[in-house]
């Protein structure tokens, strides 16, 4: 499995090693950006998968458990718009750098954690640095890239989240099995690596900050992406947060494999997502891979078998790898260079309602009637996306 697993760390490197030499968009810009980006999300994933884990570990119940993960998101989902109205009036840099030290602050406490309260105080104040640091994040991406190439920086940029995925959890859950201590302080240590890399992001800001800008709360624009990106959060909620719970509950030993494995198909599906979707349209591909999702977490919901697993996983990766990209695109390409910011948060508030939806209500859920029904009710919710997205966003994007 190790040998497995280098191969396809070799090759992934390979990969974006030479997509970087062949593309003019990757400017020094870009490739800090996306470096600082991919170091903060594996900090990130490391500190989600196990956190729930970890509460058990304290005392805590599912339920709780499912909690812990939802205020996380809920923290994010508050300040949001706060991040936003900073990022498009004083700047993005000083607001992607409060986000770092927010996040390093927050992990320094859970070197002391030793009871659920401190563990929930550590997640609230993640949750703020997450939407600073990723609100901003979004938003540079939008200014150092060309207008004609913004569908497929966005896509690339996510690669950062999904590399994390290939290593970050099942690297979280090997140091969980030595101690959670191991976890924090790995943690620490990337995220002052995402602080040293954003240090190498320098261009001038001005020309797309307006020091004039009034507080809003949500970008027009952006809400139709909004409203069908809320429930691919949800979802997501579900396997972030659940996947080492279930797999433990039911005896499956794949659950580390499983976030590599999907993350490897993620992977594959952003790199082509704008060939493909060029080709033969971003409606058209939607529907298809929200279809794929969608079988996923039906499989997820009666695997008690690895090998079943790790097919879902290999179907979840790559209908996330189109379906995001897609709806990121549309909320950011329809409104002004001065409210990039405001149009991003508005975007990452649904994903972060989302997910704090999900979080606490798949916790509550699996703690009553089980994983089964978890599952099942997120394949139903996914068709309710389509459907979303078919009468609210598609008309945008034909």
């Amino acid at each position: 499995m190790q040998q497995i697993d280098l191969f396809s760390c070799r090759s992934i490197c390979f990969f974006i090693g030479y997509n970087i030499c062949m593309d003019k968009l990757f400017n020094k810009n870009y490739i800090f950006t996306v470096i600082s980006a991919t170091l903060f999300y594996t900090a990130s994933f490391m500190l989600n998968t196990v956190s729930a884990r970890y509460s058990l570990q304290l005392g805590a119940d599912k339920t709780v458990a499912g909690f812990v993960a939802a205020v996380f998101t809920l923290a994010s989902f508050f300040t949001r718009p706060v991040w936003g109205y900073i990022t498009d009036k004083k700047g993005r840099k000083r607001v992607y750098n409060a986000g770092g030290l927010l996040c390093l602050a927050s992990t320094a406490i859970l070197l002391f954690c030793n009871n659920v309260i401190l563990l929930f105080v550590s997640r609230i104040i993640y949750g703020a640095g997450y939407s600073a640091l990723t609100t901003a994040g979004g938003t540079i991406i939008c200014d150092i890239v060309p207008e004609k190439q913004l569908s497929k920086a966005i896509s690339l940029y996510g690669i950062t989240n999904v590399l994390s995925q290939a290593v970050a959890p099942a690297a979280a859950l090997w140091l969980f099995d030595k101690g959670f201590i191991w976890v924090a302080v790995t943690a620490a240590v990337i995220e002052i690596g995402v602080l040293v890399a954003a240090l190498f992001v320098k261009y001038s800001e001005e020309q797309y900050i307006n020091p004039d800008i009034s507080f809003r709360i949500i970008e027009k624009t952006a809400l139709p992406a909004a409203y069908t990106i809320i429930f691919f959060a949800v979802s997501t909620a579900s396997i972030n947060s659940f996947i080492p719970v279930m797999a433990q509950e039911r005896g499956i030993n794949g659950d580390k494999w499983f976030f590599v494995l999907s993350a490897l198909f993620l992977l594959l599906s952003r790199f082509i997502n704008t060939k493909i979707t060029d080709r033969y349209g971003k409606v058209n591909v939607f529907c298809k891979a929200d279809i794929l999702y969608t079988i996923a977490f039906a499989l997820i919901a009666f695997t008690y078998d690895t090998l079943l697993l790790l097919l879902a996983s290999v179907m979840y990766g790559l209908g996330a790898g189109f379906i995001h990209p897609i709806v990121n695109t549309a909320a950011v390409s329809r409104c002004g260079n001065e409210k990039r910011g405001l149009a991003t948060g508005t975007f990452m508030m649904s994903q972060d309602l989302g997910m704090t939806i999900g979080a606490a209500a798949w916790g509550v859920i699996s703690e009553t009637i089980g994983f089964t029904a978890v599952y099942l009710m997120v394949a139903a919710l996914l068709l309710v996306m389509l459907y979303v997205f078919r009468r609210i966003l598609a008309p945008v994007l034909e």
